[in-house]
């Protein structure tokens, strides 16, 4: 059953771009946001069907006496679908790697550890152009989160105790306070 979606996800998505007229932003690299764990990015068309995502993000967290960060960094593969001289429907996949600072995380065990989080997601979101160097854009879709706890958890005598990483599984959307955007040179 999965082997069969996929192929026919596969066949969709290499048969929709022959249909399409996509706004042609080849070459051009955008300034802007795309997700909310990595908001500083950059986007970077280099044909008129796909494109190249890139971004980062910081927080640090004052504890006091110390300060408690965390970094991300993420990929993303925005693929048109379909494309209008204004708008692109594209199908988007991408990774990211988090690096987690244990004593900001709710719950945790408040250790001077990191957790590692890798995170994979597709989902289908539209770009509308307004004129030839702004866009806004949304998205939803799937993802997959692979969290690496550090070794002490495997010490610690409570429910789950000898976990030292899970897997989570989520949908995603992004609203209206979540539009991401990009300025185009």
């Amino acid at each position: 059953m999965l082997k069969r979606m996929t192929i026919t996800l596969v066949a969709l998505i290499l048969a929709l771009p022959a249909l399409a007229s996509a706004k042609d932003m080849s070459g051009k690299m955008g300034l802007g946001f795309n997700l909310t764990d990595a908001p500083i990015g950059i986007r970077y068309w280099f044909s008129p069907q796909a494109g190249l995502d890139v971004g980062i993000g910081y927080e640090s967290n004052d504890l006091g006496q110390e300060n408690a960060a965390n970094f991300f960094l993420e990929a993303g593969i925005p693929y048109v679908v379909y494309g209008t001289e204004h708008a692109n429907l594209y199908l988007r996949a991408g990774a990211g790697l988090g690096l987690i600072d244990d004593r900001n995380v709710p719950g945790s065990l408040g250790l001077e550890e990191t957790q590692t989080q890798l995170l994979v997601t597709i989902g289908p979101g539209v770009e509308v152009f307004w004129g030839d160097h702004f866009s806004l854009q949304a998205s939803h879709g799937i993802g997959f989160r692979y969290t690496s706890l550090p070794s002490q958890y495997a010490d610690v005598p409570t429910p789950g105790a000898g976990e030292d990483s899970f897997l989570d599984f989520a949908t995603f959307g992004n609203s209206v306070t979540e539009l991401g955007f990009h300025f185009y040179f």
